[in-house]
């Protein structure tokens, strides 16, 4: 399971940010924002909420709690999962995941 510090690298590597342009994006002082990266400290609930809704990612994914990164994903990975089952709502979960992907992808 990755790390608080292993997931705001990885997010902040994928959006081509370097950690000054983060921690001025969040007014978080540089020297804060570097030990959360190198896990030496750990940002209480508010800041673990203000760096997932920067990135866009659920808080629980901040955490390393879910591999899902927003609530999207996680929609889907229900709804592929009663398809997958054969589950008797399984013809709604093949209807309502066609509806999404065509939402979605297009």
């Amino acid at each position: 399971m990755e790390s608080f510090s292993e997931r705001l690298i990885h997010l902040r590597h994928s959006h081509n940010l370097t950690q000054k342009e983060v921690s001025d994006s969040l007014e978080l002082v540089y020297s804060n924002y570097n030990r959360y990266e190198r896990g030496v400290r750990t940002p209480d609930n508010e800041t673990i909420v203000r760096f997932a809704n920067f990135f866009k990612v659920s808080p629980m994914y901040m955490l390393g709690i879910s591999h899902l990164m927003n609530g999207d994903e996680f929609l889907l990975d229900v709804l592929e999962n009663i398809e997958f089952n054969g589950d008797p709502e399984g013809t709604k979960a093949k209807f309502a995941l066609e509806e999404y992907r065509k939402e979605f992808t297009a």
